[in-house]
């Protein structure tokens, strides 16, 4: 059979062209390959081939510092070291965690969890560990040929120079949690960043973190700096801001040596402007203790302590304020007109109401008194009688209007409402209808379910001493923009209650005979040369020693301080809380004398 010539034509062809041709294929599948990896991802691969040699290296900025009102530093910095590793060095040099075991002083396992939980990506470096010994320092610097991608940040560590601790004022910094992350992180927030924990450092974080910078470097093959780069061009940070505050450090001292030993609280406010030139806080806790790494010694110290040092009673802790409360239901009493000033009560030691006796603190009697006498004497049994006139929804009432059950808007983190107990909540609790009206006599002289706290107190004394006008507490009276120098003074937030002036003068008067009259319960916070007004309290305590309290203003005709002393298990009011309140009444009114009222100058000059 013959084969037709045509059909074998393909396998006639040379093979060299076979050849050519299949290495122009070749080619052209290389030329292509090449031109999608230089053309189309030339890009791509340029940033990581850049991300292999140059670094970013975060610039820290310096923390804002904090001044009290006269510009004395409660809070400054001074510079500490920190280490910082590169995660993709970690992963691509598996001995590089057992060395820096050795040196830090770390398990291997603990160092890679750490880097695990905190890092951004391969190659922005991680905070490892803050604050490190000149000892830990020395042996980085002699292996640093072995520690790829390892360095040392220079960070501020804050001090604290005034013999002010004004611990739960001022609080601290340490790095952010994985809690705090999920709702700060749309702040801007990241892992590793070092932010306010407590008090103005957590109020004011974002005034006093500034800003980050960067700069970029260039390593070399095993992640060792080389050197320096201009481009891409470093940003340097931006430090933060510096916060004048309203305290008077020596006012604040002096409330702290006071309260030494008890567990309380003292709050002075300028009625003028509602700054808080004292909150202290007993027991506190010493603010150097947190400036370093929280270990788990300092932790058990304060967090497991029970008389828990970390709580800010000034303004987290509720308490029944005691006969410091009457002047609410005296107020409430003459504004509503269900009584007058001229209205009196018999004490004869006790109020017989229902089946129950009613005592006074005084068991022989006051005989018969009014308004402004019951008040003088705190006289229970006339507090009583009140009660049963004014009534739980008329005494809510005016509690509320005195912004009590409210937060007064400090600005400190975790201020505590309080509760005012009126007849919707005593309904719930006891059911509809079904509580005791006794409960209104307890009420009524600041026992019961009622709860206040000090700042709250030292609020009511300010609004009574302002006849009615109230300004919120606050402590920063200043923003210092570092890199201008300019100061932006805070403006007083002011606020006037529901009650007609004239009303005050009758309840401020029985505070003045409360200090000064022959049978006041307040001497001990009396002064010689100024008039104080001021409302002793005893609160009973199922749990120990009574309470004590006292709360007042000064000086009684043009007011300009009101101030709020609580002590827990003190006793009495008159004999523990209101010798407290004398000493920071006489302290602040010879500092005014001797510098020739700077302290309203300050506040003067802010509202120019």
């Amino acid at each position: 059979m013959i084969n037709d010539p045509s059909e074998n034509r393909f396998f006639s062809v040379p093979k060299k062209y076979l050849y050519y041709a299949f290495t122009g294929i070749l080619f052209l599948v290389l030329v292509g390959r090449l031109s999608y990896l230089q053309i189309v991802s030339g890009q791509r691969y340029f940033l990581l081939s850049q991300k292999n040699h140059i670094r970013e290296v975060t610039l820290e900025p310096l923390r804002g510092q904090i001044f009290d009102r006269d510009g004395r530093v409660l809070v400054g910095n001074y510079p500490a070291y920190t280490v910082y590793v590169t995660p993709y060095e970690m992963k691509k040099v598996p001995d590089l965690t057992s060395r820096l075991s050795r040196i830090l002083e770390m398990s291997p396992s603990d160092i890679q969890k750490y880097v695990r939980n905190r890092q951004n990506g391969w190659f922005r470096p991680v905070r490892l560990k803050r604050q490190i010994n000149f000892k830990e320092m020395s042996l980085l610097e002699e292996n640093r040929p072995e520690l790829p991608g390892v360095g040392v940040w220079v960070e501020p560590r804050r001090i604290y120079p005034s013999p002010a601790k004004a611990s739960h004022v001022l609080g601290y910094i340490g790095e952010i949690s994985l809690a705090e992350l999920e709702y700060l992180g749309a702040k801007g927030y990241k892992k590793g960043d070092i932010i306010g924990k407590r008090g103005v450092e957590a109020e004011y974080d974002q005034l006093l973190r500034g800003k980050e910078g960067v700069e970029y470097v260039e390593v070399d093959a095993r992640g060792r700096r080389v050197r320096k780069l201009t481009s891409p061009k470093p940003i340097p940070p931006v430090p933060g801001d510096n916060l004048v505050l309203t305290l008077d450090a020596d006012l604040q001292a002096l409330a702290e040596q006071r309260l030494e030993g008890h567990r309380g609280s003292a709050v002075l406010l300028d009625v003028k402007t509602g700054a808080v030139l004292t909150l202290a806080s007993m027991p506190d806790y010493n603010l150097n203790d947190f400036s370093g790494v929280l270990t788990t010694k300092i932790w058990k110290k304060y967090f497991d302590n029970p008389q828990h040092p970390m709580y800010n009673r000034a303004v987290q802790s509720s308490y029944p304020p005691g006969s410091t409360f009457k002047p609410v239901i005296a107020l409430a009493g003459l504004d509503s007109k269900i009584i007058t000033e001229h209205f009196t009560a018999t004490c004869r030691g006790f109020l017989r109401y229902g089946r129950r006796n009613y005592y006074c603190w005084y068991k022989k009697g006051h005989g018969t008194l009014d308004l402004i006498h019951g008040i003088e004497n705190s006289c229970n049994v006339y507090f009583y009688n009140l009660g049963i006139k004014v009534g739980v929804d008329v005494w809510a009432d005016y509690a509320r209007r005195l912004h009590f059950g409210e937060k007064t808007g400090i600005d400190l983190p975790h201020e505590n409402q309080g509760l005012v107990p009126d007849r919707a909540y005593l309904d719930k609790k006891f059911g509809k209808d079904k509580w005791s009206k006794g409960l209104m006599l307890n009420m009524a002289i600041g026992q019961g379910d009622l709860l206040v706290t000090p700042l709250q107190m030292a609020q009511l004394a300010m609004i009574i001493a302002n006849d009615g006008r109230g300004f919120r507490p606050h402590l920063l009276l200043a923003v210092e923009h570092v890199q201008t120098g300019r100061k932006e003074w805070v403006q007083p937030d002011s606020f006037r209650v529901k009650i007609h002036p004239k009303y005050f003068d009758i309840v401020k008067e029985g505070m003045r005979l409360v200090v000064n009259g022959p049978t006041g319960t307040g001497h001990r916070a009396r002064l010689p040369d100024v008039v104080v007004a001021g409302k002793t309290g005893t609160t009973q305590n199922p749990h120990g020693k009574d309470h004590a309290w006292f709360i007042g203003f000064a000086p009684f005709d043009h007011p300009e301080v009101a101030v709020a002393v609580m002590v827990e298990n003190g006793g009495y009011g008159g004999s523990v809380a209101a010798p407290i309140a004398h000493d920071l009444l006489q302290l602040y009114f010879q500092k005014k004398n001797r510098t020739g009222g700077r302290l309203a100058a300050v506040l003067n000059k802010k509202n120019q």
